[in-house]
Order: C-alpha cells, then sequence, then structure tokens
C-alpha cells in the first residue's frame, strides 16, 4: 500500500465493528493543548503523529515503529519512524474505557514522525550534482546600490591629547591621526571605485578627548600640555577631520558623548551635571564656528547629550545608532549587561541596533539579542602602558570606519 492511500484511509470513517486509526487515536485522557491525539501530514509527504497518553516510549527505531503500528498506522517503504517529542506528566486525568471514573496516573506524551529514510537526492551522484550546478551556475548581477541611503560612520576614540606614553606625546599624536585622516580618504576613494560611496557622513566622537589633569597623580608628571592646550589640540583635530567630510559628502552629522577623561572635575570628584564635559564644549565650539558660516556648512548638524545624560542614538540610513563611551561598566564584557539595563531604563540607546563605545582602548565586536551589534573602537592615543604592564596586551591605535546602508553595515575597517 502506498503512503498517499495509508493516508487517504485514515481520513476514512472506521466501520462500526471494527476499531480504526480515528478510534485507536480517541485520547483517554484529557490532553494539554498542542497534545491532543492526531495526524499532521507534512507537504513533502511525512506524518507527524501525536500519540495518545500513555506508558514510557521505547528506546529505539524499532520500538517507535512498533508503537506507530499499534495505532493502526503503516510504515511505508523506504520511511522512518522518528521520536520527536517525549513529555512526562506525572499527574494526568485518565480514563481506562470510555464511561469509567477519571483518575490520577503518570503518563507519557510522544509524539512521532514518519518520514523518508534518506532525502531524495541523498546519494553520491546527486551531491557532486549539486556542489557542480552551484558552483557553476550563472552569476546574478549585482544590483546598482541606492547610495542615496548609505551612509559612512567615522569613529574618532580616545585621542587624549596631551598623554605621554610609549609612542610618544603631541607631536606623535598628531602625525598619527593626520596619518589616520589620509587613510580616510583613501577609504573614501575605495568605497566610491566598488559602487558603495555613500553621500551622507557620520563623525561619532567616542570620548576621552584629551588625558585631563585629575584623573590620576601621574598626570601631573607625564603630560606634555597644559589643560587649556589639551582642549585646544582636541579642537584643531576635530576641525581637520570634519573637514575632510564636508566637502564630500551632501549631508554630515558630527556627534559626541560625555566620558570620564572629558568630564570636568575638582580633584578626582566630577562637578556638574553629566554634560559638564570638556569633549562636548569643544563640539559645540565647533557648531558654533559652522554656524558662522552657513553657506559652506549649513549641510553640517551637531548631536550632544541632553543636560542629565551622557549618552546619545542617532538615525544613520535607517539604522539607529547608539554612542557611549564606555566607562559606565567595569569591564569591556560588561558591555551587553550595561546596555540590557539601559533598554529597560529607556535611555538614549535603549533602541540602537548598533552601540559604538571606546573607553577600553582595543577594537572588539560582539553581536547580541537578535539582530544587536556592540563595537568597541580602538584607541587612537599614545599608549596605555599602565595597562600593558599589568596584563602584556599591547592595544593597536587606529580610526574605524564602517557604512551603513539599506541591508544593514558594512566595510568595516580600521584605517
Amino acid at each position: 500500500m502506498t503512503l498517499t492511500s495509508d493516508l487517504q484511509a485514515l481520513l476514512q470513517p472506521a466501520a462500526a465493528d471494527q476499531a480504526g486509526p480515528t478510534q485507536i487515536l480517541r485520547p483517554a485522557t484529557t490532553a494539554p493543548k498542542g497534545w491532543e491525539a492526531g495526524v499532521k501530514y507534512e507537504p513533502n509527504g511525512a506524518m507527524i503523529i501525536t500519540a495518545p497518553a500513555g506508558e514510557q516510549p521505547p528506546q529505539d527505531e524499532p520500538g517507535w515503529r512498533h508503537h506507530v503500528e499499534d495505532l493502526g498506522l503503516t510504515v511505508p517503504d523506504g520511511f522512518r519512524v522518528r521520536l520527536v517529542e517525549a513529555k512526562h506528566d506525572p499527574a494526568a486525568w485518565h480514563r481506562d474505557n470510555q464511561g469509567d471514573d477519571a483518575v490520577t496516573r503518570a503518563v507519557w506524551r510522544c509524539r512521532y514522525s514518519v518520514e523518508p529514510s534518506t532525502p531524495t537526492w541523498a546519494s553520491a551522484g546527486d551531491i557532486d550534482a549539486l556542489i557542480r550546478d552551484a558552483m557553476r551556475r550563472r552569476r546574478t548581477p549585482r544590483p546598482a546600490v541606492d547610495t542615496t541611503d548609505r551612509a559612512l560612520v567615522v569613529v574618532y576614540a580616545d585621542a587624549q591629547a596631551g598623554k605621554v606614553g610609549r609612542d610618544g606625546g603631541t607631536p606623535e599624536l598628531i602625525a598619527r591621526v593626520a596619518d589616520r585622516f589620509d587613510r580616510l580618504d583613501d577609504h573614501i576613494r575605495d568605497l566610491k571605485a566598488v559602487g558603495r560611496g555613500p553621500t551622507a557622513a557620520y563623525w561619532l566622537d567616542a570620548g576621552d578627548c584629551i588625558e585631563g589633569q585629575e584623573n590620576t597623580a601621574q598626570q601631573a608628571f607625564t603630560n606634555d600640555l597644559t589643560m587649556t592646550e589639551m582642549v585646544r589640540v582636541h579642537r584643531r583635530l576635530t576641525f581637520e577631520g570634519l573637514d575632510r567630510l564636508v566637502g564630500r559628502f551632501g549631508r554630515v552629522v558630527a556627534a559626541t558623548c560625555g566620558s570620564n577623561h572629558g568630564r570636568v572635575r575638582r580633584g578626582k570628584e566630577a562637578i556638574g551635571p553629566p554634560v559638564d564635559d570638556w569633549g562636548i564644549e569643544v563640539l559645540s565650539q565647533v557648531a558654533d564656528a559652522y554656524a558662522r558660516n552657513a553657506d559652506a556648512y549649513g549641510h553640517v548638524s551637531f548631536v550632544i547629550p541632553e543636560r542629565w545624560r551622557d549618552t546619545v542614538s542617532l538615525d544613520v540610513a535607517g539604522t539607529t545608532v547608539g554612542l557611549a563611551h564606555g566607562h559606565q561598566y567595569a569591564r569591556p564584557d560588561k558591555a551587553g549587561d550595561w546596555w540590557r539595563g539601559q533598554t529597560f531604563g529607556r535611555q538614549p540607546v535603549a533602541d540602537a541596533s548598533i552601540l559604538i563605545t571606546g573607553h577600553f582602548h582595543h577594537w572588539r565586536t560582539q553581536q547580541l539579542g537578535q539582530g544587536r551589534l556592540h563595537i568597541q573602537a580602538p584607541t587612537l592615543d599614545n599608549g596605555s602602558d599602565w595597562f600593558t604592564v599589568r596584563s602584556g596586551e599591547v592595544s593597536t591605535a587606529g580610526l574605524m570606519v564602517f557604512s551603513v546602508g539599506p541591508t544593514g553595515w558594512d566595510d568595516l575597517r580600521l584605517l
């Protein structure tokens, strides 16, 4: 008998004096929702069988086959029986016979699949043909990219102007940043050459733009700039970076966030609200300067945190991108926990699909939840010698860039 005729037979009413499949599958217990006894027919010819509650199921395929056949079903040649799910119910209502009083009894609820023993294509020759045909297929032409919906994101993080370390001081920092800006020019040309040239750009400053004087005692002996000089260097580097973008893109957005080295302090204690931050102040100064020449800079906008916040989020080509420094949590592997907490607290980065952070001076990416991405930016500073002494790890300086388009992010590079 063929599988089709078997299934048709199951659908026919049984004779009054014959215990057909419909009668056999009639449950003697009150089954929970989803566990009602019956047969479900799959498009590929397989059957999903939910058996009436009974004893513990067998442990192997012959036993499962015997159990299914005891229900009045025929397993066709070339098909196997597989136990899909087994659930123990220690206190089910049960009737041994119709009309009997219900009693409480432990039962097992089982679900089986009667399916082809092997896929129809699963032979050596078929596998060879699958691979051959897939590799020799005619490539689908790449669709034209709609560049109006693509944006370049440039992440400038942890320059810490004024800091002296293994990689030098202020002259070395400025030379390093200038070199990365040149690489940024090359990257923009590369994107255009491969047909993914964006028309909008986002400058995201992830904080710690200056070293500061009050974070640690050694700063008084190792820094090579005064406080005002640090701010001046950062301001001029920001102008230079933004100028690389404003002449090339029809829309430019610059944003920053609060940070620990940038925070205005008295001693080691922060004073004022979270926006009392030198990085936020510098971006405000740049915004004031651009506002004086709307003809040249009217396409540039600026985003800073609200007064009592130190994070921001932006709509970047249809994707919500959050920006935080990263000093809010103690270790880099705690970023996910902190981000989840921000969601519960309805903070600015709560709805972000991509979270950008700095602070920990090395590059790292991590996928979280469903479709969320945390990207920790590398540093631009002169080296974190205290961390190297403690851990032996040495971070590589760089400017991080990536693109965002209609299908998400791509072209992530460290320059």
